[in-house]
C-alpha cells in the first residue's frame, strides 16, 4: 500500500512537472535547415517570440474594414522598422474550435501554443525568423474574406486600391520606418504583382511565389480546355474559407478566421464565431440571426454580420462560366473588365518602369506554369531573381517522395525563407549582404542539384529534335513516312496518388511520385533507344503534331516522361490542346503586344473569333504545335525518354463537348486520331537541352 502511494505521488509530480514545463515552453527552437544552399549567416540564431501581437480592424476609405494581424518586433519599442505586409484571402490567422485535451498538448509542444488560435500566415518558423530579424509583419484578410467586412470577386482591381491603401497605412505608424516589402503565394503573389505595378511609394520589393502569367490559360483553361476538377475544387475551398465554415474532414482542412474583437469583452475569442447551424454546409452565416455557444447575445454581432457580406462575393465558379473566350468581358459587380484589368502579364511593363526589386519562385510541378514568363520578361535591366525547384502548388516544399527520388538536401522551406531575409535585408534595410552578387537564376535539376544561371532560359540551351517513328519508336531520323492510330480512351485521367490528385489539381495536397507506367497503357507511346549519355532538359519542351481523325474535332494531351531501367514511367512534363485552337499567334499578341514576351513559345490566342469548329472534317491533317510545361530534369544514361499520347484527362480536364455532348463517358463517340510522320508532316519534339 505504501508502495502505491508513493507510485501515485510520483506519477502526480511527473504530470505536474510535465504541465508546467509545457505551461512555459514556447515550442521546438528553430534551425533552418538549409544544407549550405542560400546560407545566411544572421540566421544561424533565431530567438524565439522576439514579437508582440496587436489585431485591429483598418478604415479604408470606402469604409470597408480590414481585420489584420500586426507583429511588432521587441526592437520597434526603441527604433522604427521595416514592414513585411501580406495580404491574403486565406484567413491571416484560425480559430481551431473544441480541440480535444490531447490536441492541445499537441499543438503546444509543436508549437508553444495551446490554441484555439493559431496564426495562419506566415507560419511559425518565418514569422520567428522575421521578427528575430527586426521586421515588423502585418497579415491582413482583403475584403470580403476572413474577419474583414465587404464584399469582392477573385482578382478584383478593388483588392489592389486596398492593397496600396493598406501599404501607406503601414508606412505611416509610429514604428514603421516607412519600407515596406511583400512576400506570399499564389494569390498573394498576384496581389504584390498587381500593387507593384502601382508602383507605392513605400513599397520597395516583392517576393510573390507559384504565380503565373495568364489567368485565363493557366487557372482556367490549360490549352484551351477547361480544367473541371480544379475549378470545382478551388471553388469550394475559396467559397468555405471565405463564409468562415469549419470542414476538419476536408482533405485540406477549413477553418473560420479569428475573429478581432472579444465583443462580450469576457476574454474569450472562440465564443466570437457564431454557433453552425446549417443542416446542409458546415456554415453560420445562413442564419438570420446568430447564436453563440456562451448563450450570450452581442449587440452589434461584428464577426457574424461581416461574415454575411461575404455571401455577396462573385465565386471563382461564376466567373469560370462567363468567360469562355480569352478575350470575354466579365462584369464584376458595376465593373466591366477585360483580361488585360486582372493577368499579371499586362502588369510586366509597369513593374519594369517601377524598378521595384522582385524575387519570383516557382514550382516545376505546379499549374502556374507561366511563372517563366513574368520572370524573362522582367529580367532585362530589372532587379529580379528567379527560383525553381520541384514543387506542386501545395504543400510549399519539396515533398517527401520527391526528396528521396532526386536526393533532394535542406528543406526548401528553409533555404527560401533564408534567401528571402537576406533579400529583404539588402533592399529594406540596405545591408551591403552579398544578395546583389548572386547569379539572378536559381534552378534545381532534377537527379543533379541547384545550378546557377545569368538568364532564362539558359544560354547555354538548344533546342535538338526527336522525330516519331514506327514502331512507336523516337528517333533523331525524320525519313521515315506513315502514320499510326490511335483509339482514344477516353477513361485515361492523369491521377497519381489515392487522392486522384495531379498537378493541376491545385487546390489539394500532392504528395506522392507521378508515375505514368500504367496510365501510359491507355495511350499511344514513343519512346527513344536506351540513351547511351545522360541528357540534360531544362526549359519548355515543345511538340509538334500532325493528326488527322475520323471525327471533327479532338483535344490532344502530351505528356514527358523518362523510363528508368527497371521500368517505372517518372512523369516530367506535359502540355495539351484542344484542336479547334491549332492555328498559331504571334506570342506577343497575349499581352496586347504591349511588350516582346519571353521566351518565346507557341501561342494560340484563344479568342472567341480564333476557334476552328470543325478543325479536322473532311479528312483534313492539321499541325498542333505548342510547349509543354517548363522542366530541368537529367535522364541517366540506360534511360529512355517516353512521350505519351491521349485524347482525353478525365474529371481533371473537361470531355470535348463535340466528341461527348453531354460529358457523359459512356456517350463518347469512337474516335482515332492518325498521328502523322515523316515528309512535310513531322511530327516531332523540340527538346531544350543543356550542354
Amino acid at each position: 500500500m505504501k508502495f502505491l502511494k508513493i507510485f501515485f505521488l510520483g506519477f502526480i509530480s511527473l504530470l505536474l512537472i510535465g504541465f508546467l514545463f509545457l505551461l512555459f515552453y514556447s515550442g521546438p527552437s528553430i534551425e533552418l535547415d538549409t544544407a549550405d544552399v542560400f546560407e545566411y549567416e544572421p540566421l544561424k540564431t533565431i530567438e524565439l517570440n522576439q514579437f508582440e501581437k496587436k489585431k485591429k480592424y483598418i478604415d479604408l476609405s470606402d469604409g470597408t474594414k480590414i481585420a489584420a494581424n500586426i507583429f511588432l518586433p521587441t526592437i520597434s519599442k526603441s527604433e522604427k522598422v521595416p514592414t513585411i505586409f501580406i495580404f491574403t484571402p486565406y484567413n491571416r490567422s484560425i480559430v481551431l474550435l473544441d480541440l480535444a485535451w490531447w490536441e492541445k498538448i499537441g499543438a503546444k509542444a509543436f508549437t508553444g501554443n495551446w490554441g484555439p488560435v493559431f496564426n495562419g500566415l506566415p507560419n511559425r518558423k518565418t514569422l520567428n525568423t522575421l521578427a528575430s530579424s527586426g521586421y515588423a509583419v502585418v497579415v491582413a484578410d482583403m475584403r470580403g474574406t476572413g474577419a474583414s467586412s465587404g464584399f469582392t470577386s477573385a482578382m478584383s482591381p478593388q483588392l489592389i486600391k486596398d492593397g496600396i491603401e493598406m501599404i501607406n497605412w503601414i508606412s505611416q505608424q509610429n514604428w514603421s520606418d516607412g519600407t515596406v516589402g511583400m512576400q506570399g503565394p499564389s494569390y498573394l503573389g498576384w496581389i504584390q504583382l498587381a500593387i507593384a505595378s502601382e508602383k507605392p511609394d513605400a513599397l520597395k520589393c516583392i517576393s510573390p511565389s507559384i504565380m503565373g502569367s495568364d489567368i485565363y490559360t493557366e487557372a482556367q483553361k490549360q490549352g484551351g480546355i477547361l480544367m473541371t476538377k480544379w475549378g470545382k475544387n478551388f471553388n469550394r475551398q475559396l467559397r468555405l474559407l471565405n463564409l468562415n465554415a469549419l470542414d476538419r474532414e476536408n482533405k485540406m482542412p477549413v477553418f473560420p478566421a479569428e475573429p478581432v474583437i472579444d465583443e462580450d469583452g469576457d476574454g474569450e475569442i472562440k465564443d466570437e464565431i457564431p454557433l453552425y447551424t446549417d443542416s446542409a454546409e458546415p456554415l453560420f452565416v445562413t442564419a438570420e440571426v446568430p447564436t453563440y455557444a456562451d448563450g450570450v447575445r452581442r449587440e452589434k454581432n461584428i464577426y457574424f454580420n461581416h461574415s454575411k457580406d461575404h455571401l455577396k462575393n462573385i465565386w471563382t465558379a461564376a466567373i469560370a462560366r462567363d468567360w469562355m473566350y480569352r478575350d470575354d468581358k466579365i462584369v464584376v459587380y458595376d465593373d466591366t473588365l477585360g483580361l488585360e484589368d486582372i493577368t499579371p502579364g499586362f502588369f510586366v511593363p509597369a513593374i519594369k518602369k517601377s524598378k521595384i526589386p522582385i524575387l519570383i519562385t516557382g514550382g516545376w510541378f505546379d499549374g502556374f506554369e507561366g511563372v517563366t514568363k513574368v520572370y524573362a520578361s522582367l529580367e532585362k535591366d530589372h532587379p529580379a531573381h528567379f527560383i525553381m525547384a520541384p514543387l506542386f502548388h501545395v504543400p510549399m516544399t519539396v515533398p517527401p517522395a520527391y526528396k528521396e527520388l532526386f536526393d533532394y538536401q535542406g528543406d526548401y522551406e528553409d533555404q527560401l525563407l533564408s534567401l528571402r531575409v537576406q533579400f529583404f535585408d539588402f533592399y529594406l534595410k540596405g545591408i551591403e549582404n552579398g544578395y546583389d552578387k548572386i547569379d539572378p537564376v536559381q534552378l534545381y535539376t532534377c537527379f543533379k542539384g541547384w545550378e546557377s544561371f545569368d538568364n532564362y532560359p539558359p544560354k547555354s540551351t538548344t533546342y535538338e529534335t526527336l522525330f516519331f517513328k514506327g514502331e512507336n519508336h523516337l528517333s533523331i531520323d525524320s525519313s521515315e513516312i506513315g502514320f499510326d492510330e490511335y483509339k482514344i480512351d477516353f477513361s485515361h485521367a492523369s491521377n497519381y496518388d489515392a487522392e486522384n490528385d495531379n498537378r493541376w489539381n491545385m487546390a489539394t495536397t500532392t504528395d506522392s511520385l507521378m508515375i505514368r507506367t500504367q496510365l501510359d497503357e491507355k495511350c499511344i507511346v514513343y519512346e527513344t533507344s536506351i540513351l547511351e549519355n545522360k541528357l540534360q532538359v531544362t526549359g519548355h519542351p515543345i511538340v509538334e503534331i500532325f493528326i488527322s481523325s475520323n471525327q471533327n474535332d479532338s483535344d490532344v494531351f502530351v505528356y514527358l516522361s523518362d523510363v528508368a531501367e527497371d521500368g517505372t514511367v517518372y512523369y516530367v512534363s506535359e502540355g495539351q490542346l484542344r484542336a479547334g485552337w491549332h492555328r498559331q499567334v504571334d506570342d506577343d499578341e497575349q499581352v496586347n503586344y504591349l511588350y516582346d514576351i519571353k521566351p518565346d513559345l507557341p501561342w494560340h490566342g484563344f479568342d472567341r473569333g480564333g476557334y476552328d469548329n470543325h478543325p479536322l472534317a473532311g479528312n483534313a491533317v492539321i499541325s498542333m504545335r505548342f510547349d509543354l510545361t517548363p522542366t530541368s530534369w537529367v535522364f541517366q544514361k540506360g534511360h529512355k525518354l517516353r512521350i505519351s499520347i491521349a485524347g482525353a484527362d478525365f474529371e481533371n480536364f473537361e470531355l470535348n463537348p463535340t466528341l461527348c455532348p453531354d460529358g457523359n463517358l459512356k456517350n463518347c463517340q469512337s474516335t482515332v486520331l492518325n498521328i502523322h510522320r515523316g515528309n512535310t508532316q513531322m511530327s516531332k519534339i523540340e527538346l531544350p537541352v543543356l550542354k
